[in-house]
């Protein structure tokens, strides 16, 4: 059954003229006013000065089924259900003036239409076809299941709604006052169908009298089974009647009590009310009689026995019962059959209850039998099973057999392999040890410790021509060491540390090896300098700054600079201890011969004492300097090193790179050009045909480096080298290749003086050379005890690797090879 209906005010005719379906905001609201406020508030909010209407599916209450009734009550039980219906309208009346009650005290004026349907999901698409609805808003799931992470319908009926609602409807799904979904309506769906009309809520005036009547019906029936009609909850009223209904089902059986209940639902006239009543009243009397006659007919054995109990009864009374009068007698019997007839009665209900007990033993029977026959089915496949089983194990056996017998055979070899094994361990756990004895010999070679006398011989007596930079961290001068251009580093005097703080220092730095770290070659324990390889394309400042006529980097070139830069400094910040730059920008960045960067002067903390005072005041004496504008702002006030602090300094040399511009202005100029959206006109055009997006990428990430607060600062092993990584491929694309090839030659200390090759293996012989250990083994097996450089006699022929040169002829061949 489908009844429809409006709010009071509407009839059938206006309702299309009342629902401007534009301008109207339909809320689907349930029986349960504390879950639904939330999504009727929600709509209040988001859509103030639009019209509010409640939409609503009433799922009407089913009525108590009696037992097997007499023929002609089918009239008086419709009439039953009729008045249980209203019971049920006046509980959806309850609820919707509820709603409108709460609405008002918000100040909102709201209408009403619904639907009576068994289901509710069908109900709201049905009413969004009728009334065509533009604008819904209904719960996406219950305020229980609601939490921050529900992104998904959750209810089965905001589901249903969504996928089969008109398409032209746009719905909100709503929980616990938060959006959860949004399905959007679009306006070429079907709208050809002709919307039935609703039926009203409230009959009109026209029928008051018919709903008086109603009311007045199931006022009475409540009164007769015992229910408070005044209850304010309707649903207080129903359950009362259900349950009620139930205990008193028998009742309804006798039409005397209901006719005058139920015939006041019905609009009928006062005459055809008396004769129903009548009809039913001669109905009852027929009904016992013919009952009563067939009994008799049944039971006149039964009767005779008790005429007879009653006789016998009678003559063993007193004397006195001989003056009772034929009535007193007849309404003894009567009794007396009343009685046989309840024990009849009784024993007929033991009999139906025997029956079914019976019955359903019958039924377990049944179902033992096919039990049965499912087992003996079962059985027999077993039996299958079983024999089939038998054979898998007999071949299983002979396979177990041979198993045995490969075992054992396996076994002797075992033990005979574990006995060759135990003698190749300790074979190898010798050789081991040898060969750790040895490391340790080489190790202390690895790094190569100068005199002081070699160190001055190299310097020319430190010749101010051969100073090539002076910086916070001592002087630097270039020079031939063993006929080997190296770079000494000489630490300055103050902050020196014990000689075995300064030699472990040596340890740590001598295991730092990176592609993009300037190799460490050796020191001198006496000046407690440092002697490095050399790099011949000067310092990323003197490319910068164009000095000795150089020419300007490729933007491939400086991109690949920074993928480096970053790279080496991620090595340094992970390896343990930790060791943090401290002092990074471009006069400390070195390009070799391949325009390859090698990153300076890092670890120096480990070697020289960083006085906490001596570093604020001489940054207080050197600022504003060019030096201490890389420097981040902490470390110019705290005078501690953090990794951020490198992250600082790596911005500003990669806005630089970008722009081509001093370091002491570029952070202003790079962030109003990219506030003004003039970032084109920053960049340096000496680097050829920049990618505008990249620059502009690369730009905010240098400005977020700059960042003073250096919690807000990218980090770089995971962002800054997220950013960089992918521009890999640019700097190796063919514009960068053809630049790589004519910037890009072989470094002459990598040529060995006897083949004129690059060197595989390189030896520093007695003569201070190196050489590749094929040549000068070969010179030294001919004969020769000579050095072939000077042709002076060689002291000793015994060789030593060099470690550092054979780490950067490798490094120099992965790059050549890309």
């Amino acid at each position: 059954m489908l009844v429809r209906g409006v709010m009071e005010g509407f009839d059938e005719i206006e309702m299309e003229r009342a629902y401007d379906s534009d301008e109207t905001i339909f809320v689907a609201v349930g029986k349960n006013v504390t879950k639904s406020k939330t999504t009727l508030f929600w709509a209040v909010r988001s859509f103030s000065g639009k019209r509010i209407c409640l939409l609503h599916v009433h799922q009407p209450d089913t009525f108590v089924a009696l037992t097997d009734a007499k023929p002609g009550f089918n009239e008086s039980r419709h009439d039953t259900n009729e008045a249980f219906q209203e019971l049920g309208r006046r509980k959806l009346h309850y609820v919707l003036d509820q709603y409108c009650d709460m609405l008002a005290h918000e100040g909102v004026e709201a209408d009403g239409v619904w639907i009576e349907m068994d289901n509710i999901e069908k109900g709201i698409v049905e009413i969004i076809a009728q009334n065509n609805i533009r604008w819904l808003v209904m719960g996406a799931a219950a305020d229980k299941y609601y939490s921050k992470m529900l992104t998904e319908l959750k209810s089965k009926k905001a589901t249903y709604v969504c996928q089969n609602a008109h398409p032209a409807c746009h719905i909100w799904f709503v929980c616990k006052e938060c959006l959860i979904y949004t399905r959007g309506g679009s306006n070429d769906g079907s709208e050809s169908e002709i919307a039935l009309p609703l039926v009203p809520v409230n009959l009109d005036l026209e029928t008051e009298q018919s709903e008086l009547l109603r009311s007045e019906s199931a006022a009475q029936i409540c009164r007769y089974i015992g229910v408070d009609e005044n209850a304010d909850d309707p649903e207080e009223l129903l359950g009362s009647f259900n349950y009620q209904c139930t205990l008193q089902s028998d009742q309804f059986l006798n039409p005397l009590k209901l006719m005058p209940l139920l015939t006041n639902e019905r609009e009928m006239s006062q005459l055809r009310l008396e004769q129903a009543i009548k009809d039913a009243k001669d109905l009852g009397k027929i009904a016992f009689q013919e009952t009563v006659r067939r009994w008799k007919e049944e039971d006149v054995a039964m009767e005779a026995k008790c005429k007879a109990r009653l006789i016998l009864y009678l003559t063993s009374s007193i004397p006195s019962f001989m003056h009772y009068s034929s009535n007193s007698k007849t309404k003894a019997f009567e009794g007396l059959c009343v009685k046989e007839m309840k024990m009849r009665k009784e024993a007929e209900e033991a009999i139906a209850k025997n029956k079914e007990e019976m019955e359903r033993i019958k039924n377990q029977r049944d179902d033992f039998l096919q039990e049965i026959q499912m087992v003996q089915g079962q059985k027999s496949l077993l039996e299958r099973q079983i024999a089939e089983s038998h054979s898998t194990v007999k071949e299983l056996e002979e396979k177990i057999i041979s198993a045995v017998d490969l075992l054992i055979r396996f076994k002797e070899r075992r033990d005979k392999a574990r006995i060759e094994c135990e003698t190749v361990t300790r074979e190898v756990t010798r050789l081991r040890n040898l060969a750790d004895i040895e490391a340790l010999k080489l190790g202390r070679s690895e790094i190569l410790d100068f005199s002081f006398m070699e160190i001055n011989e190299a310097t020319h007596n430190f010749d101010p021509s051969r100073k090539i930079g002076e910086g916070r961290y001592g002087s630097t001068y270039e020079g031939l060491l063993h006929h080997v251009h190296v770079v000494m580093k000489m630490l300055p005097a103050y902050g020196s540390q014990s000689e075995l703080d300064f030699k472990n220092g040596v340890e740590i730095l001598s295991r730092v090896r990176h592609p993009n770290l300037l190799s460490l070659i050796g020191i001198c324990s006496e000046s407690r300098s440092l002697v490095y390889e050399y790099v011949k394309n000067g310092s990323l400042e003197d490319c910068l700054l164009n000095k000795g006529k150089t020419l300007p980097i490729p933007w491939q070139t400086r991109v690949r600079i920074c993928i480096e830069i970053c790279s080496a400094l991620i090595f340094l910040h992970s390896n343990k201890p930790c060791i943090i730059h401290g002092n990074l920008k471009p006069s400390k960045i070195l390009l070799d011969a391949n325009f390859v960067s090698k990153l300076s002067d890092f670890g120096m903390f480990l070697l020289i004492k960083q006085g906490e005072g001596r570093v604020k005041s001489e940054m207080k004496n050197s600022y504003p300097c060019s030096g201490s504008v890389y420097l981040a702002p902490e470390y110019l006030e705290t005078g501690t090193l953090t990794s951020e602090s490198d992250v600082y300094s790596f911005g500003i040399i990669l806005l630089q790179l970008l722009t081509g511009r001093p370091a002491s202005d570029v952070v202003r100029d790079v962030k109003w050009a990219l506030e003004t959206e003039t970032l084109k006109s920053m960049i340096d055009t000496s680097a050829g045909d920049w990618p505008f997006e990249q620059v502009k990428e690369l730009a905010k990430l240098g400005l977020r480096c700059c960042e003073k607060n250096q919690s807000n600062r990218p980090d770089l092993e995971t962002e800054i080298w997220s950013v960089l990584q992918p521009l890999k491929a640019s700097t190796t694309g063919p514009a960068s290749l053809k630049e790589s090839k004519e910037l890009r030659r072989t470094p002459t200390h990598f040529i060995c003086p006897i083949f004129q090759e690059v060197m595989e293996d390189p030896q520093i012989a007695a003569d201070g050379y190196t050489y590749d250990a094929d040549a000068i083994r070969g010179w030294l097996k001919s004969g020769h005890n000579t050095s072939p450089m000077t042709n002076l006699k060689l002291e000793h022929i015994n060789l030593i690797p060099n470690h550092p040169l054979h780490q950067a002829i490798q490094e120099w061949k992965q790059l050549t090879d890309t």
